[in-house]
């Protein structure tokens, strides 16, 4: 008589660890990705370092990511071809995660990694023409040339109102630091910290002929010096280079006038000379 007990099926192996530890990487995997960006985007003021990192830190995560389950569908693979028990579910299980990691991370990180290029093709740009056109001291100079000529237009003497100017920093067009520089005068009745009423700041207002009148020679020396002119934006006049000088304004009032300038960003700055 056969003893049917003694006999079992045999064991099929289907790589649950493996298909585990792929599941279970993935998420952490997307986790790890994103706080990588966002270190990226708040950790490094300098945006190449940043790129750079990023760029870094992403293949590594993908690379891992996308690693375990590739190597648990080789691993299986090979266990397959000497042993009939391991069966196919472990290898296709695998072979999903590798890839929903590379769609997944794979993807965003190619993204990264064509911006970090992208930035440092632009690095190793010269300056254009413009950007490197005026030292400092002859753009703070031929800035406030500019305005004074602007000012004069508009039938008042430079020296009788306020005049600021401040340079700021800005970035050239191949990444570097430049600055703009920014001319400003203005004349104000000797009231303008007495609060006005609404009939006050009407009554010194100009009518639209008289603010053209008033404006027309300076939108001459704007054109002269290489502008155009543009949407006011709540100036009675404003107007936008492609040079040297990026865009000027002028307002007036009965009482009260303002003539501002801005350059372009250019290279060097304060102190440079």
């Amino acid at each position: 008589m056969v003893d049917d007990t003694a006999w079992s099926p045999p064991r099929r192996r289907n790589g649950i660890g493996w298909i585990v530890a792929s599941g279970l990487v993935l998420p952490v995997g997307w986790v790890a990705w994103l706080l990588v960006a966002l270190a990226g985007y708040n950790g490094v003021d300098d945006s190449d370092r940043s790129l750079a990192a990023q760029t870094t830190g992403s293949i590594v995560v993908t690379l891992v990511v996308a690693g375990l389950p590739l190597a648990g569908l080789v691993v299986l693979l090979q266990q397959r071809r000497r042993d009939r028990s391991v069966t196919l579910v472990g290898p296709v299980a695998c072979g999903v995660f590798v890839v929903l990691a590379a769609g997944s991370l794979g993807y965003p990180t190619a993204r990264v990694a064509q911006s970090w290029a992208a930035e440092e093709h632009r690095r190793a740009q010269p300056l254009t023409a413009t950007e490197t056109s005026r030292t400092p001291d002859q753009a703070e100079r031929d800035l406030a040339a500019v305005g004074e000529r602007a000012v004069r237009a508009l039938g008042a003497d430079p020296g009788a109102g306020k005049t600021v100017h401040f340079p700021r920093g800005c970035t050239l067009s191949n990444l570097a630091e430049g600055t703009k520089y920014t001319w400003h005068w203005s004349v104000s009745p000797a009231t303008e910290d007495t609060p006005r009423t609404d009939a006050e700041r009407e009554a010194d207002l100009l009518s639209a002929d008289e603010t053209d009148a008033r404006v027309a020679p300076v939108r001459e020396v704007f054109t002269g010096a290489g502008l155009r002119e543009a949407e006011p934006y709540g100036w009675d006049l404003r107007a936008l280079g492609d040079g040297w000088l990026a865009e000027a304004s002028a307002s007036v009032t009965r009482t009260s006038s303002d003539v501002s300038l801005e350059t372009r960003c250019l290279a060097g700055g304060p102190g440079d000379d």
